[in-house]
């Protein structure tokens, strides 16, 4: 069974752009070669089989060891996209009765205590979505301005302490 030329046609057929494919199909391909890794269960050998090991805790077992080599937040939750909708193919051929990825979330960072300084670039994009997200509420320029300020300099401190 060549589970990624399957994988492929489905993502074709619900209209995902070509790039799309690409990238789900790579980061499918990833997540495999950690899940052979792990257990020694090869995709090629056990075809849809592979979902018998498909569940939510292998899923949050990739995500954390994701976490810990320290991959980028939007490269997990791309993954975590990918897997979701490899849940949804697995579900609508019959080979998983529902999908164990449909209720994980994605990554976000939050600071605790005793983890390492936020990066220059983390602190870029938790500003862009924050910028995001108040653009979109039609939230005042001025207050925007103020607020990602006062992020700015929180960011900072957190940095200090």
């Amino acid at each position: 069974m060549d589970l990624p030329k399957f994988f492929r046609t489905y993502l074709i057929s619900q209209d995902c752009s070509p790039l799309t494919v690409k990238n789900y199909l790579s980061d499918v391909k990833n997540f495999f070669d950690w899940l052979a890794a792990k257990t020694g269960i090869h995709y090629q050998i056990a075809g849809k089989a592979i979902f018998g090991i498909f569940t939510k805790e292998t899923i949050l077992e990739y995500q954390q060891d994701l976490l810990s080599a320290k991959t980028p937040r939007s490269t997990i939750n791309r993954h975590l996209s990918a897997l979701r909708k490899l849940g949804e193919f697995a579900r609508s051929q019959g080979w998983l009765s529902e999908n164990p990825t449909a209720k994980i979330g994605n990554v976000n960072h939050q600071y605790q205590p005793g983890n390492a300084p936020i990066s220059v670039p983390e602190q870029a994009d938790i500003l862009n979505e924050f910028r995001a997200y108040l653009k979109k509420e039609k939230t005042n320029p001025l207050t925007i301005k103020n607020y990602l300020s006062d992020l700015r300099h929180f960011l900072g401190w957190l940095e200090g302490n």
